[in-house]
């Protein structure tokens, strides 16, 4: 009887493992549930009802960094067509998924670029962090949703052959962007690495005294080392090991200068950029209207890309807010 038991309790704790991972499958969300959700809440901006989405009892909530139930959020309101997200990136750990993609609010020659976090558990929408572009106002200098697929289709396809990273490589990688330690300068940047700015692709620009001129693609050295610190970033929200993606958010101060006739954010952690623009200002100031310096807080989403050993894509998403401001989702 002992040897009965002995030789049946293996298979009865791989029944019962079996079971448990039935549970947690039926509890979690896959990559195509994820998906499947982030399509229901494109759906029900554009039938402008978000009460066919299946919330969480007690969700949370942002729209371009301001917290607001979604029934008062301008996406539930003014949105009239959304297709497929151009950027999807899945964590089915985390239950998280982030999306950008084009969308238009009745303009049809005016589209403007929607990008968003969201969080998953039991079925249920628990985090949903929106933000809107509708002009580089918004970001602080670039904005292109023309540009927008094109640029996500390279990162979206993977070479079937590529050297996919580890979850724990691209957490540290996340933990590096805003850190300023040494790991960023020990980072290898693929010769390809796309750098882009909420859709546009950055350019290498001579700057205000350069009358508006750049050339070629700006490589991502200018998007990766050097960068602004947060000791507050948060990393790892959304990590996606079959693409190589991972997404954080931190908390950029600068200043919004006179760019010419338009405007550009500097962080205050570029100095040499900061006085070029004061420089600047002084030269031409009284030759046409010029926007004065504000102090400004960038809340900034930058998805990254490694694979193969390298950085492959840096997308900094930048939405403007007041100075010295913090993030809603750091208060909780």
């Amino acid at each position: 009887m002992l040897a009965f038991y002995l030789l049946s309790l293996p298979l009865a704790l791989a029944v019962v493992a079996v079971s448990a991972a039935a549970v947690a499958t039926t509890k979690g969300c896959n990559r195509q549930c994820l998906t499947n959700m982030v399509d229901e809440i494109l759906t029900s901006m554009v039938a402008h009802n978000p009460d066919i989405l299946p919330l969480a009892d007690l969700y949370k909530a942002t729209e371009n960094s301001h917290p607001a139930a979604l029934t008062m959020m301008h996406s539930w309101r003014t949105i009239v067509s959304a297709g497929e997200p151009s950027l999807l990136a899945i964590d089915v750990n985390n239950g998280s998924a982030y999306f950008a993609l084009d969308i238009n609010e009745g303009d049809p020659y005016a589209p403007n670029i929607l990008r968003g976090r969201i969080v998953v558990f039991n079925d249920t929408l628990t985090e949903i962090e929106l933000f809107i572009h509708r002009s580089r106002g918004d970001h602080g200098f670039s904005f292109s949703p023309e540009q927008l697929a094109n640029n996500s289709a390279v990162v979206m396809d993977v070479p079937s052959n590529a050297t996919l990273p580890t979850r724990e490589e691209l957490m540290t990688i996340s933990k590096g962007l805003f850190n300023g330690a040494d790991y960023e300068n020990n980072l290898t940047i693929a010769d390809s690495c796309q750098f882009t700015e909420i859709g546009w692709l950055v350019p290498n620009d001579h700057g205000p005294y350069g009358n508006g001129t750049s050339y070629g693609p700006a490589g991502c050295e200018i998007g990766w080392t050097d960068g602004p610190f947060d000791t507050n970033a948060r990393v790892g929200l959304v990590i996606d090991e079959q693409l190589g993606l991972v997404v954080q958010s931190g908390m950029i101060p600068g200043v919004v200068y006179a760019y010419r006739n338009l405007s550009a954010f500097i962080p205050d952690a570029f100095p040499g950029g900061q006085n070029q623009s004061v420089q600047w200002t002084k030269d031409y100031l009284g030759d046409y209207p010029l926007l004065y310096a504000f102090g400004s807080t960038g809340e900034t989403m930058e998805v990254l890309q490694y694979y193969n050993g390298a950085l492959q894509a840096i997308q900094i998403n930048v939405f403007m807010n007041p100075p010295n401001a913090t993030s809603a989702w750091l208060s909780m």
